[in-house]
């Protein structure tokens, strides 16, 4: 089976129940599920770079309410 017959299918039971899945949609679903879809998808390894939090202080959140003077 060709990537593409398998991104056919994977679009074919997207949102469906596991048990609402014809064979062909749950074997394929079974061998992404173990090996990961990620793991042959180049583009999706990326690592996303979110910036840290800072903390929040009470100042800032008092701000934010509008309970400082100005």
């Amino acid at each position: 089976m060709t990537e593409d017959e398998k991104n056919a299918v994977r679009a074919s039971f997207a949102g469906k129940r596991v048990s609402q899945m014809t064979v062909l949609e749950r074997k394929v679903f079974d061998e992404d599920f173990q090996y990961g879809v990620a793991a042959r998808d180049h583009h999706t390894n990326a690592v996303s770079k979110v910036p840290a939090r800072t903390p929040t202080t009470k100042p800032s959140i008092w701000r934010r309410m509008g309970f400082t003077r100005k």
